[in-house]
């Protein structure tokens, strides 16, 4: 039983440790995301900012609507990232989740596990009690 117990500690110093990876993990992607969030912003107030096209020289309203379209092209390509990486966020968190629900039964496991030592233990130290105590009364009537 007190090898169970000493495993069972071991298992939560392990889960512990990959609870405080994964929230490491976490955080780093939601800094990833809030980047990714940050850069679509930024461009979409670029865009806005840019106004028409049309200027006095053919050659530059060209290129200025080529600069604009490129700009747009870039916010969707980065809104699509920021899918992504709202997406993993999500799965980081549910293994989270999973992970502190995992040591929290192995910590309970561990509660019961050691409430039946102490119980067991409880028990022996009474027994021994009661054999003295019925070997004492023993040689007194002897």
């Amino acid at each position: 039983m007190k090898q169970l117990q000493l495993n069972l500690r071991r298992l939560v110093d392990l889960r512990g440790r990959e609870l405080e990876r994964h929230q490491a993990e976490l955080a780093t992607k939601e800094q990833l995301r809030a980047r990714s969030a940050a850069t679509v912003q930024r461009l979409e107030a670029l865009n806005a900012q840019l106004g028409p096209t049309g200027v006095s020289s053919p050659s530059l309203a060209a290129n200025g609507a080529d600069y604009k379209q490129a700009v747009m092209q870039w916010a969707d390509q980065q809104r699509q990232n920021l899918a992504a990486h709202e997406a993993d966020v999500a799965a980081q968190r549910q293994a989270v989740l999973a992970v502190a629900r995992k040591q929290e039964a192995v910590g309970q496991l561990l509660d019961r596990v050691g409430e039946r030592l102490r119980v067991e233990d409880e028990r022996r130290q009474q027994k021994g009690q009661d054999d003295m105590a019925g070997q004492v009364w023993l040689r007194g009537r002897a």
